[in-house]
């Protein structure tokens, strides 16, 4: 059985919670990412900007000044390191997300994204 600590990046991509929209855009943009995992100070995982939030956040005066707090998302869908890939697949079929965070108790420890399952699954037969 495959877990998602098998296939998740580990490379972490995350933003503060005072980070700027600015900042957070630059990364989204920079990492191609479709969102990112909102931290508090200690690397607890409290939400996540989308796309979508930053779009919204567009309405509102000031925008540029907002941050991270501002305007994400606090019910977040993430996955634990020592969930099978099965489940973290049930909810890429369940819910329009492309990328969840990974956790450890708390803590944002990684990412896995549809692509990830699909990989480690193709690399089955090739």
């Amino acid at each position: 059985m495959a877990y998602v600590r098998d296939v998740m990046k580990k490379e972490i991509v995350i933003a503060k919670i005072d980070d700027s929209v600015k900042k957070i855009c630059g990364i989204l943009s920079k990492k191609k990412m479709s969102n990112i995992p909102v931290v508090n100070k200690k690397g607890e995982l409290r939400g996540v900007v989308s796309e979508q939030d930053i779009i919204r956040g567009m309405e509102s005066q000031g925008f540029m000044k907002l941050t991270a707090k501002n305007i994400m998302t606090e019910s977040v869908f993430s996955v634990k390191e020592n969930d099978s890939l099965e489940h973290a697949a049930k909810m890429f079929t369940e819910k329009p997300f492309r990328r969840l965070p990974v956790l450890r108790g708390k803590k944002v420890i990684g990412t896995v994204t549809r692509d990830d399952i699909i990989q480690s699954f193709m690399s089955d037969y090739y």
